[in-house]
């Protein structure tokens, strides 16, 4: 099993809140329920049946996947005009990360923070990534194979975690699209140690944005430009809320009170 020890102390049944036990390939809830670890990533995603916002957009992103990337990156300098790689290490920077630090990446895709993220945590640094897609997290295996991430299969809305398990958490490009988003929010919130940074942001038109033609392109191709963004979640303080990508996106961090 490639998990390391110190991920049993953290890890916990996502519908119980029950520690779990190591056993080979697997880890096993006492009344025998089976967490299999293959290829690499823990299987844990609790409901099994999702809901209809995010088991649309699990089928979507089935296909998606191979190609995220790189649609991203063409996409947003053909029809936004934004550096996608200079805004990720932009995002990342506006994160306050310090070395050695244990950091939660929710819903990371195919990783494309990643190799931001490990240069600011360093060598010693730990990474845990959780995502609902199993393809994503299989291009995140190809893609950062090398960056030392401990990659999890399950649901953002019901993290496997015990609570203040890390000392950061970063989640950016799904809450407007999750099924419970308010609900996510507090499980960020919950995981993280008191005065731990949480960290979160997706796509919506700010305030610097102009009112442009290229601004209905956009609305009009995908209405999550325009879409309100979900309510801070109570328990963390010294919020700051930042536009990012030229004013197509925002991220808000903050620290757990």
């Amino acid at each position: 099993m490639s998990y390391p020890l110190w991920f049993d102390e953290i890890l916990r049944c996502p519908q119980t809140g029950e520690g779990l036990q190591r056993r080979d390939h697997a880890y096993v809830r006492a009344d025998g329920k089976f967490y299999p670890v293959k290829n690499g990533v823990l299987s844990i995603a609790y409901p099994e049946v999702l809901g209809a916002q995010d088991a649309t957009m699990n089928k979507l992103y089935r296909w998606l996947a191979p190609l995220y990337d790189l649609n991203e990156r063409i996409g947003g300098r053909l029809l936004c005009g934004v550096d996608m790689v200079a805004g990720r290490r932009r995002i990342v920077e506006l994160l306050g990360l310090r070395p050695g630090m244990r950091l939660l990446e929710v819903s990371p895709g195919p990783g494309v923070f990643q190799p931001f993220l490990r240069h600011d945590l360093r060598e010693e640094g730990r990474i845990v990534a959780l995502d609902l897609s199993m393809p994503m997290l299989r291009q995140c295996q190809t893609r950062s194979g090398r960056l030392d991430v401990h990659l999890v299969h399950g649901n953002a809305s019901c993290l496997p975690f015990a609570d203040e398990s890390f000392d950061a958490l970063f989640h950016f490009g799904g809450v407007n699209l999750f099924s419970e988003p308010a609900k996510a929010l507090a499980e960020f919130v919950r995981v993280v140690r008191r005065d731990g940074a949480v960290s979160y942001g997706d796509e919506g038109f700010g305030k610097s944005y102009p009112n442009t033609v290229r601004r209905k392109i956009l609305a009009r191709i995908n209405p999550g430009f325009s879409k309100a963004r979900p309510k801070v979640p109570n328990g963390i303080s010294d919020i700051k809320e930042h536009e990012v990508y030229g004013g197509l996106a925002y991220l808000v961090v903050g620290r757990k009170a």
